[in-house]
């Protein structure tokens, strides 16, 4: 269903990078009812007593095997930092680091199942499982996780094969595709590690992303002449880039901007003096901007013959 909100105003843009603790609440609820209703029950089958097959889920099967792989998430969940004795406590929400979260989500997906009941048993009060369909578990899964994160523009995306993938904003997106391959082979594979990484649910491959992009351009300062040193190849490149000598001035201020950039901060160097950068927006902003400006330069070296 489309919520009314979504076509009045449009969906929320899909760029935090955090999981909110309001997704973190329902994402824990809608995993437990899956675990009541027998979801994990092909997986973690908690069998009838007198011996009629499964009829839910065991969930100390599914808590030791979550503890064995997601090491940041437990079962029961936690939702809140205080003692369960005393629910009034005003203390602040807890919310597990968003990649243990993110974790879960592909923990689960893998092993839900959807169940079909069977008999009745009086004796117990339970319905018996007949059979388990994994595809249709995983369909509904998959539709569920997508509209709460779609929702609260969280910036991430589960796929049918269980990975999980960023949702990239729409300008960053663009870029990342448009970059010409040139003739250098080593330049294209750079700036294809890039566009992969920038990809990532993790902010710190992420990171690295920004590391193989200026990577990137130290490189293709050098293959427009290489007989010549970096700073006369690059001073042919962009002078290959415009005519229009306003324009020209203005490139090379960025690239002396970029090479700066670089250098100051945590990317091409690793002193105790870098800058190093903690912010998933501050490195799309920085990886953007020097893709525009490397789409500008690849263009001029795509026929160029190296």
């Amino acid at each position: 269903m489309k919520y009314f909100s979504d076509t009045e105003r449009g969906a929320l843009p899909r760029t935090n990078n955090e999981i909110p603790y309001n997704v973190w609440c329902g994402l824990t609820a809608y995993i437990q009812k899956l675990i009541d209703t027998g979801y994990f029950g092909e997986q973690f089958p908690e069998l009838c007593p007198d011996g009629q097959g499964c009829y839910g889920t065991d969930e100390k099967g599914f808590s030791l095997a979550l503890k064995a792989e997601i090491l940041g998430v437990e079962y029961p969940f936690i939702t809140e930092n205080e003692d369960p004795d005393d629910w009034m406590a005003k203390k602040p929400p807890f919310t597990p680091n968003y990649l243990d979260i993110l974790d879960l989500v592909q923990f689960c997906y893998m092993n839900v199942s959807k169940p079909t009941l069977g008999q009745f048993h009086s004796f117990f009060g339970h319905h018996h499982i007949t059979s388990f369909d994994r595809s249709t578990g995983q369909a509904e899964f998959l539709d569920k996780i997508d509209t709460m994160f779609s929702r609260n523009g969280v910036a991430y995306q589960l796929q049918a094969d269980g990975q999980i993938t960023r949702v990239l904003n729409s300008s960053l997106g663009s870029v990342t595709g448009q970059v010409n391959k040139t003739l250098d082979q080593e330049l294209n594979d750079l700036i294809a590690r890039a566009n992969t990484k920038i990809c990532n649910a993790d902010v710190q491959v992420r990171y690295d992303a920004l590391k193989e992009l200026w990577d990137a351009f130290e490189r293709i300062k050098t293959v427009f002449n290489p007989s010549q040193s970096k700073k006369q190849s690059m001073t042919q490149l962009l002078d290959a880039c415009t005519s229009d000598k306003e324009f020209r001035v203005q490139l090379e201020s960025e690239a002396t901007a970029l090479t700066t950039i670089g250098n100051s901060f945590f990317i091409r160097h690793s002193e105790v003096t870098q800058v190093k950068l903690n912010n998933s927006d501050h490195i799309e902003y920085l990886f953007h901007r020097l893709a525009s400006f490397m789409c500008l330069l690849a263009k001029k070296l795509s026929g160029q013959n190296i």
